[in-house]
């Protein structure tokens, strides 16, 4: 059954006077420990090593602030993918926060991951999204044609005010979305629950689920699925979603790559 880990139940732990982790996933709280998730606080000036094991992908995701990673500028725009061996030196410019999830087994879901795989994703530049049927909007945070692997995929879904998704479910993989900004309802098999910024819902593989906005400011969420193939199914009388591409970036400028129109978990992105 799906669950939610509100942004009040967190476990807190310091890592050090300039460094708090809350466990919003910890490892082992799934049964199979397909992923984890933490969210970092780091005073300006703290400096904080990541590394990856073997068969381990991460990523990590600027909630707020500024950090090099490994010299590197990251601000909210940014999403830093690490795996196989790969590691980084993540120093903090002013205060930060930052999403940190791991995949501790990804090699089982794509065997082809490479050793010591690094990726940067600028998602500012990548294409919006249109929804066919609605006034909801996506842009890819993670692909095959981003991060050049199957064992994650993941996207910005925004959520304008009165929008709202058809129900459906997911097979082949399970999925959560970790709320941004704004408030909105998730209907769960039926049932309706109001998720608010720093939430977390996780679906398990066939659970129905759908969401709306009523009210007046955009619901942004991340969504990431493990592992990244996956079929969405929607109920016999409900359009399948289709995206459409606007060539246009979140900033309004042309976008670095052009994305043909397809189904959720269909098409080459």
């Amino acid at each position: 059954m799906a669950f939610i880990v509100r942004a009040a139940d967190r476990t807190f732990e310091n890592l050090s006077p300039d460094i708090t982790r809350a466990w919003v996933l910890p490892p082992g709280q799934l049964s199979d420990s397909r992923v984890s998730i933490e969210v970092l606080t780091m005073a300006p000036g703290a400096q904080y090593s990541v590394e990856t094991g073997e068969p381990e992908l991460m990523w990590i995701q600027v909630l707020a602030g500024n950090v090099l990673i490994d010299d590197a500028n990251s601000d909210r725009y940014i999403i830093t993918m690490l795996a196989r061996g790969a590691t980084a030196i993540i120093k903090a410019l002013g205060e930060v926060e930052l999403f940190i999830a791991r995949v501790p087994q990804a090699l089982e879901y794509d065997p082809l991951l490479l050793p010591d795989a690094r990726v940067r994703v600028d998602w500012s530049t990548e294409p919006v999204l249109n929804s066919e049927h609605d006034s909801r909007m996506r842009i890819y945070l993670a692909s095959t044609g981003l991060w050049k692997t199957e064992a994650v995929k993941g996207e910005m879904i925004i959520y304008p005010s009165g929008a709202a998704g058809a129900e459906h479910h997911h097979e082949g993989a399970e999925h959560f979305q970790f709320i941004l900004s704004g408030s909105g309802t998730a209907v769960l098999s039926g049932e309706k629950v109001t998720l608010h910024p720093g939430d977390l819902l996780y679906n398990f593989e066939m659970e129905q689920h759908s969401f709306f906005n009523s009210t007046e400011s955009d619901l942004v969420f991340v969504e990431f699925f493990v592992p990244g193939e996956s079929r969405t199914v929607w109920p016999p009388e409900v359009n399948a979603c289709g995206w459409q591409p606007s060539r246009i970036d979140i900033k309004g400028r042309v976008a670095a790559r052009e994305l043909e129109y397809h189904l959720h978990g269909q098409g080459d992105v």
